[in-house]
């Protein structure tokens, strides 16, 4: 449940404690959205399958095993675990937090669709962001401000493809 909501400087602004990952997020909902709208996809996400974190889960991992590997040591960052391909991939939820729900104008309201800036470890810069629509990760790479509405292609910046 989205709590206090106000309007802000971007749209409607408000707080969703995320039972999954037991931390405070904060919420955007952008103008053409309704608060209706945005709780719906609120308990969407407090309520996702295993096999949705799951997939978030192997795309952050496969993600951080890239990023490891295009630095090639050459970074500082210190990993909240070793992060190696026998990794399980719910240990990755250790790595990274998510700090903003963002809900934009749905194409169509009868689906659910939002997407989560998050933090993590090894990309400290950029951060990480996936997008879900309906039951699907449809997109998680850095944070690029994309959304979930989006058309996605096979390329290989879309960790989902990857796993």
């Amino acid at each position: 449940m989205i709590t206090d909501i106000k309007q802000g400087e971007y749209g409607i602004e408000g707080k969703l404690y995320s039972e999954i990952f037991g931390t405070n997020i904060d919420v955007m909902i952008e103008d053409g959205a309704s608060i209706g709208y945005a709780q719906r996809c609120a308990e969407h996400f407090n309520n996702m399958t295993d096999k949705m974190l799951d997939t978030i889960c192997r795309g952050a991992k496969a993600y951080c095993l890239d990023f490891m590997e295009l630095a090639e040591g050459d970074w500082d960052n210190e990993l909240t675990i070793q992060v190696t391909p026998e990794t399980p991939a719910l240990e990755m939820l250790k790595c990274f937090k998510p700090t903003v729900f963002i809900i934009e104008k749905p194409d169509d309201e009868n689906k659910i669709g939002y997407q989560l800036e998050c933090s993590c470890d090894w990309e400290i810069e950029h951060g990480m962001e996936f997008d879900i629509l309906d039951d699907k990760v449809v997109y998680l790479s850095s944070f690029n401000g994309h959304s979930p509405w989006l058309e996605y292609d096979e390329n290989d910046w879309n960790y989902i493809n990857k796993i």
